[in-house]
């Protein structure tokens, strides 16, 4: 991804990740291919549903 061990070093795991996603959507041939809202299809469901809590 051309980062240095240093700057590596001073990002969270979080950022990290982000970044390596980012990195393999940009490289990946199937990334053109890929849309997003199949990859968010349902999501508005989930937000919608009504939180279960346990007893």
């Amino acid at each position: 991804m051309g980062f240095t061990p240093a700057q590596v070093g001073e990002m969270s795991l979080w950022q990290f990740m982000a970044c390596a996603d980012g990195w393999a959507r940009s490289n990946s041939p199937e990334a053109a291919k890929r849309s997003n809202d199949d990859e968010f299809a349902g999501i508005d469901d989930f937000l919608d549903a009504a939180p279960e809590y346990l007893h």
